[in-house]
């Protein structure tokens, strides 16, 4: 079981070593730093804790601008529906967001500050924010949630038919127990029951999701089914 030191310190070994090894990834951090801090959010720190390269990276800075194309107009990248940017590198994707575009800022569920974008996470799976300049980390949410093997839902019941990605939502629930061995909630499980019900093919959507968002399918329609009908 990894402690919040554990993870603080991978992380930030691992990061270390990746930013001073490509001098892309060096120039563009600094760059963004002068708008204001940057805070590592979510799975990227999952990785460098158990020393895995991500897939990518998830950047938040912290600061009222939110329009970072000066910066980014010497690199290859694209603009999200929700307002962030997707840049591409060599060997990796950074998706980097102004702090008011987090949706749970952006919906007004909770004020845009550091403290609160663990707690404005979906899942309590992904509930962890580095802050690159003060090292701090912001992880309790996570770290209980691996110690009770559990996946659960940690925003409020009113809130959660604003999260705009709810098929990206479900897809990483089935990948979260089937890589990590978590257990559904019973509101995660409320939540996937009532998406279910809503199409006469939801699998098939389910697959055409993860492709989008993955690249590729981790999970077949076997584990969907599996998984599914094994206890919902």
């Amino acid at each position: 079981m990894v402690t919040a030191s554990q993870l603080q310190k991978r992380t930030i070994d691992n990061l270390m070593k990746f930013r001073t090894g490509n001098q892309q990834v060096a120039c563009l951090f600094n760059n963004l730093s002068e708008y204001g801090d940057l805070i590592l959010v979510g799975g990227a720190i999952r990785d460098y804790a158990h020393k895995t390269l991500p897939r990518d990276i998830d950047i938040i800075v912290d600061s009222k601008i939110s329009n970072f194309d000066e910066v980014l107009d010497s690199y290859c990248y694209r603009r999200n529906r929700f307002g962030g940017y997707k840049v591409f590198l060599e060997n990796i994707e950074l998706d980097i967001w102004g702090i008011s575009n987090n949706w749970a800022f952006r919906e007004n569920i909770l004020d845009a500050k550091f403290e609160n974008i663990s707690k404005g996470s979906f899942y309590n799976f992904d509930s962890l924010a580095l802050n690159l300049k003060t090292s701090y980390l912001d992880a309790d949410i996570f770290i209980q949630a691996i110690r009770e093997k559990l996946l659960d839902i940690i925003i409020e019941d009113k809130y959660i038919n604003l999260n705009p990605t709810p098929e990206v939502n479900i897809v990483r629930a089935f990948i979260i127990r089937k890589y990590w061995e978590l257990d559904f909630s019973n509101r995660v499980v409320d939540y996937i029951t009532k998406w279910f019900s809503q199409y006469n093919n939801p699998i098939d959507i389910l697959i055409e999701a993860e492709i989008k968002h993955y690249g590729k399918a981790r999970l077949t329609s076997e584990d969907y089914h599996l998984q599914l009908f094994a206890d919902l």
